[in-house]
């Protein structure tokens, strides 16, 4: 299956697993765990937890090795002060995941990129829906169905967080310096400072009742992005 996005000399390629169900501790994964990770694990109470935990890192290593990415595995990498992982390989590769649920997603890109995976298992509060949403959503927001708000709601979420880790430092930004335009046929970042520039999509995610996004750094928006599943 072709996962290419290009636009100029962008690439993007997304890969996703379900990790219910699975046993990482296996002989068989091990090539793609770092002793760091199976270490951090283990403190990990929660049996679903610690898989998804692990199958964030599997997928990471499986990913690059399907873009052939020519990366020892599995790939070290740090994280910034923020917490973002970045890989120590000089190769010009980014990578980015996130897991939710029963399953885990990671992006490959040539520059930053940030993606999000969220499980709609619960209708969001109202306190939660007013601290996230910014005015100008807000309006949006209120003038969508009921019925679609809850779904709505998920995908303001994903692509926020999307571009939050695009840019590299989550939640230590605030949420008033942006806002997302829905109704467009892409969602719009609307940063309220000048700046770099980023571009977000939705992905169509098989599983029901989970939403995606993906966002990365450049002023051209984002062909649609197929996943490819491990």
């Amino acid at each position: 299956m072709r996962v290419f996005c290009y636009s100029g000399f962008m690439m993007i390629r997304i890969f996703a697993m379900r990790a219910a169900g699975r046993n990482f501790t296996e002989a068989r994964w091990l090539q793609y765990l770092s002793r760091e990770r199976m270490a951090e694990a283990e403190k990990r109470k929660n049996e679903r937890e610690r898989q998804l935990f692990l199958g964030a890192e599997i997928l990471m290593n499986q990913s690059l090795e399907a873009v052939g990415a020519g990366i020892p595995l599995p790939a070290a990498y740090v994280r910034n002060p923020y917490g973002k992982p970045c890989l120590l390989s000089d190769r010009g590769i980014k990578v980015n995941w996130s897991h939710s649920g029963e399953y885990v997603i990671c992006a490959v890109a040539d520059r930053e990129i940030g993606i999000d995976l969220q499980y709609m298992q619960k209708e969001p509060k109202d306190s939660v829906i007013r601290k996230v949403l910014q005015p100008e959503e807000l309006i949006f927001y209120e003038q969508t169905s009921a019925e679609q708000r809850k779904h709505l709601f998920y995908q303001y979420w994903t692509v926020k967080e999307s571009y939050l880790k695009a840019v590299g430092t989550g939640f230590h930004t605030s949420l008033q310096t942006f806002y997302v335009r829905m109704e467009t046929r892409n969602p719009k970042i609307i940063q309220r400072e000048s700046g770099r520039r980023y571009r977000s999509r939705l992905l169509d995610f098989a599983a029901a009742d989970y939403v995606a996004a993906v966002c990365c750094e450049g002023n051209t928006d984002l062909e649609p992005i197929e996943i490819q599943y491990l």
